[in-house]
Protein backbone atom coordinates (compact mmCIF):
# COMPACT_ATOMS: atom_id res chain seq x y z
CA UNK A 1 0.00 0.00 0.00
CA UNK A 2 2.77 2.36 0.83
CA UNK A 3 3.75 2.86 -3.43
CA UNK A 4 -0.08 3.98 -3.46
CA UNK A 5 0.84 6.72 -1.33
CA UNK A 6 3.24 10.28 -0.60
CA UNK A 7 2.58 11.59 2.66
CA UNK A 8 3.77 15.51 3.81
CA UNK A 9 6.97 15.38 5.80
CA UNK A 10 5.30 16.43 8.93
CA UNK A 11 4.27 14.76 11.89
CA UNK A 12 0.56 13.85 10.77
CA UNK A 13 2.37 12.61 7.58
CA UNK A 14 4.62 10.20 9.61
CA UNK A 15 1.25 9.06 11.62
CA UNK A 16 -0.08 8.76 7.98
CA UNK A 17 2.62 7.04 6.62
CA UNK A 18 3.08 4.71 9.69
CA UNK A 19 -0.52 3.68 9.42
CA UNK A 20 -0.51 2.93 5.68
CA UNK A 21 2.73 0.32 6.44
CA UNK A 22 0.20 -1.49 8.67
CA UNK A 23 -2.16 -2.12 6.35
CA UNK A 24 -5.05 0.77 7.45
CA UNK A 25 -8.20 1.17 5.07
CA UNK A 26 -7.77 4.64 4.40
CA UNK A 27 -11.42 4.30 2.23
CA UNK A 28 -13.03 3.99 5.41
CA UNK A 29 -14.76 5.98 7.95
CA UNK A 30 -12.87 5.70 11.33
CA UNK A 31 -13.22 6.94 15.00
CA UNK A 32 -10.77 9.81 15.34
CA UNK A 33 -9.67 11.36 18.69
CA UNK A 34 -8.35 15.29 18.80
CA UNK A 35 -6.68 15.87 21.98
CA UNK A 36 -7.03 19.82 23.22
CA UNK A 37 -4.62 21.22 25.54
CA UNK A 38 -4.83 23.98 27.50
CA UNK A 39 -2.16 26.05 29.59
CA UNK A 40 -4.50 26.02 32.67
CA UNK A 41 -5.99 23.01 33.92
CA UNK A 42 -8.52 22.21 35.50
CA UNK A 43 -10.89 24.39 33.33
CA UNK A 44 -13.30 26.62 34.88
CA UNK A 45 -16.77 25.40 35.08
CA UNK A 46 -17.51 28.03 32.47
CA UNK A 47 -14.88 26.74 30.07
CA UNK A 48 -16.65 23.36 29.99
CA UNK A 49 -20.02 24.34 29.53
CA UNK A 50 -18.76 26.68 26.83
CA UNK A 51 -16.52 24.02 25.43
CA UNK A 52 -19.17 21.48 25.69
CA UNK A 53 -21.76 23.77 23.79
CA UNK A 54 -19.24 23.62 20.85
CA UNK A 55 -18.18 20.57 20.76
CA UNK A 56 -21.05 17.95 21.62
CA UNK A 57 -19.60 14.70 23.55
CA UNK A 58 -16.59 16.12 24.42
CA UNK A 59 -15.10 14.71 27.40
CA UNK A 60 -12.90 16.26 30.77
CA UNK A 61 -10.25 13.70 31.12
CA UNK A 62 -8.02 14.01 34.23
CA UNK A 63 -4.67 12.55 33.81
CA UNK A 64 -3.18 10.02 36.40
CA UNK A 65 -0.15 11.31 38.53
CA UNK A 66 1.70 8.76 37.06
CA UNK A 67 1.33 9.99 33.53
CA UNK A 68 1.80 13.92 35.29
CA UNK A 69 4.95 12.74 36.01
CA UNK A 70 6.42 11.56 33.16
CA UNK A 71 5.39 14.84 31.25
CA UNK A 72 1.90 14.88 30.33
CA UNK A 73 -0.49 17.34 31.22
CA UNK A 74 -2.45 17.62 33.81
CA UNK A 75 -6.17 17.14 32.13
CA UNK A 76 -7.48 17.93 28.24
CA UNK A 77 -10.42 17.58 26.57
CA UNK A 78 -11.21 14.62 24.03
CA UNK A 79 -13.29 15.22 21.15
CA UNK A 80 -13.93 12.40 18.93
CA UNK A 81 -15.88 12.07 15.56
CA UNK A 82 -16.07 10.19 12.49
CA UNK A 83 -14.63 10.33 9.37
CA UNK A 84 -12.00 9.39 6.73
CA UNK A 85 -8.40 9.81 7.78
CA UNK A 86 -6.78 12.16 5.44
CA UNK A 87 -4.00 14.52 6.15
CA UNK A 88 -5.99 17.42 4.81
CA UNK A 89 -9.00 16.42 7.25
CA UNK A 90 -6.33 16.01 10.64
CA UNK A 91 -4.95 18.82 9.43
CA UNK A 92 -7.70 21.34 9.27
CA UNK A 93 -9.67 19.85 12.26
CA UNK A 94 -6.64 20.44 14.52
CA UNK A 95 -6.88 24.22 12.75
CA UNK A 96 -10.32 24.29 13.57
CA UNK A 97 -10.45 23.16 17.41
CA UNK A 98 -7.13 25.12 17.98
CA UNK A 99 -8.82 28.09 16.67
CA UNK A 100 -11.77 27.63 19.21
CA UNK A 101 -9.98 27.05 22.39
CA UNK A 102 -7.46 29.68 21.43
CA UNK A 103 -9.41 32.10 23.67
CA UNK A 104 -8.86 29.76 26.45
CA UNK A 105 -5.66 29.21 26.30
CA UNK A 106 -6.26 26.05 24.57
CA UNK A 107 -4.75 24.24 21.41
CA UNK A 108 -4.84 21.29 19.86
CA UNK A 109 -2.12 19.54 18.22
CA UNK A 110 -2.42 15.71 18.52
CA UNK A 111 -5.39 12.97 17.45
CA UNK A 112 -5.48 9.35 16.94
CA UNK A 113 -7.55 6.93 15.06
CA UNK A 114 -9.42 3.99 16.84
CA UNK A 115 -9.94 1.94 14.30
CA UNK A 116 -7.54 -1.81 14.13
CA UNK A 117 -5.16 -1.87 10.78
CA UNK A 118 -5.02 -4.64 8.49
CA UNK A 119 -2.83 -7.96 8.95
Amino acid sequence: MTDTHTWPADADGAVLKVLDERGFDFGSTHTIEFYLEFKTWPLSEHQQNEISEKLHGADFIESDPEDIELGDAPGYVLFTTQNKVTHEFVGQEQVRLSELVAHLDGTCNSWAVCSPCGG
